[in-house]
């Protein structure tokens, strides 16, 4: 079949190589534009854009992917499938009928559960055991398509949403390549989302990593693996920013402290009080430094009886 492949983001870059390894090389790669970054606000090349490169594959990078002269284009290739995996542009009906059997997306959910933006880390957040990919059918709605497969995966309780992350490009590859073969094979069935069971995921802000910590430590551990390692569980100890990149929830014998305050600092980490058992940070990055052992920060600086994160 004739595929257009649409991503941005090197989530979509497995997808991409696995599609190619797999005899199902797409006809063109359509990206996102270079665009500037970091403080110096230089051009970077599109992490799409490269790997259809290395790849040897036909790409292209509309600014706007629905002008009129672009879609003309596309219908020049005559199409027999559409694939989008983390693209971020919304895609019209006009965009949507090109393909012969239309247009699939790999969502990085359990769907109808957690639609959206950011459904990995949300989905950590709200402590799930299992998640998946869903192989669904792109309608207008966000995420809201017939269903043709989904694979399901089991959540490790250390892991953070960055390794999960990971974990779920890598299966959305193979996930992907099935589905092709269905859909080639007449063979493919969607089934329709039961909407009433649907859940959104809103993108990830900044604020929403600041740890409170009259919280149980469970709930800060979700927290800290769900925000890790983008934007980041945050804390402050006097007037110090800091992130926690990882740590572990313990019992507390006595049950007496002030959530945030200091039980223990040492070479086996940092053991803070919270509104339930203790949280030992054994990781953490200060604020315009290097994510380093709890272990490196404290022997690197003193630590007052009173002190407390907060």
């Amino acid at each position: 079949m004739r595929i257009l492949f649409f991503g941005s983001s090197d989530f979509a870059i497995p997808s991409l190589k696995a599609l190619s390894a797999g005899g199902h090389a797409p006809a063109l790669v359509v990206t996102k534009p270079d665009a500037p970054r970091g403080r110096g606000r230089k051009i970077y090349d599109a992490e799409l854009k490269l790997a259809a490169q290395e790849l040897d594959l036909p790409f292209a990078q509309p600014v706007d992917p629905h002008a009129p002269d672009f879609l003309q284009e596309l219908r020049k290739l005559e199409p027999d499938l559409g694939i989008v995996v983390s693209y971020g542009v919304i895609l019209t009906p006009e965009m949507l009928a090109l393909p012969k059997h239309g247009m699939i997306n790999a969502h990085a959910s359990l769907l109808p559960k957690y639609r959206g933006a950011a459904p990995i880390q949300r989905c950590m957040r709200d402590g799930c055991q299992e998640t998946g990919v869903t192989i669904m059918r792109i309608v207008q709605q966000l995420d809201a398509g017939d269903v043709l497969l989904t694979k399901k995966t089991p959540i490790d309780p250390k892991e953070n949403s960055g390794a999960l992350r990971t974990r779920l490009a890598e299966l959305s590859g193979p996930a992907l390549l099935e589905a092709i073969e269905l859909i080639g094979a007449g063979k493919a069935k969607y089934t329709p989302q039961d909407h009433s069971q649907a859940s959104y995921a809103p993108k990830v802000e900044k604020p929403d990593g600041l740890i409170d910590w009259s919280l149980p430590a469970v709930e800060i551990d979700l927290l800290v693996r769900s925000m890790t390692p983008k934007p980041g569980a945050q804390t402050r100890l006097g007037n110090k920013r800091f992130i926690v990149m990882e740590g572990t929830v313990e019992p507390d014998v006595y049950g007496m402290g002030i959530p945030g305050a200091l039980q223990s600092s040492g070479e086996e980490g940092i053991r803070v009080c919270t509104g339930k058992d203790l949280y030992r940070i054994t990781r953490i990055k200060p604020d315009n430094g290097r994510n380093m052992t709890a272990g490196e920060w404290v022997r690197g600086h003193h630590v007052a009886p009173d002190a407390r994160f907060g």
